[in-house]
């Protein structure tokens, strides 16, 4: 299903009340990080807005289909020398027959990004 292949790998779900908590391992060794930047590798928006992506499809096992994001905030920069494991944490909501969903992406005390999206 991910369209970066090896970029992180799912290690496991744990359910909330409104949603769930993924944890995530990312690989400081994808060749993603070879030009984003060399010798200070820091984890690109793109690859880290496609990880909650392949996630949120996941979760919702393929029956939704993410049509938009309406809003990405990258808050902290990430270093996967530093910064290997993520909780993303997903909660789904439903308002005015809109399903959306929001996913902060944290690593102890630290929120990395924020991302809400919208299944159409």
């Amino acid at each position: 299903m991910a369209t970066l292949e090896g970029f992180y790998e799912y290690i496991s779900e744990t359910k909330t009340d409104t949603g769930s908590v993924v944890s995530a391992k990312l690989n400081p060794e994808h060749e993603v990080y070879e030009g984003h930047f060399p010798g200070k590798p820091v984890a690109p928006g793109a690859a880290l807005t496609q990880m909650v992506l392949d996630e949120a499809i996941r979760l919702t096992h393929g029956e939704k289909k993410v049509t938009e994001f309406r809003q990405i905030k990258f808050l902290s920069v990430i270093d996967p020398k530093q910064v290997q494991e993520l909780a993303l944490e997903f909660e789904f909501k439903e308002r005015n027959g809109v399903d959306m969903f929001t996913c902060v992406g944290r690593s102890g005390e630290t929120n990395y990004f924020k991302l809400n999206g919208i299944f159409g």
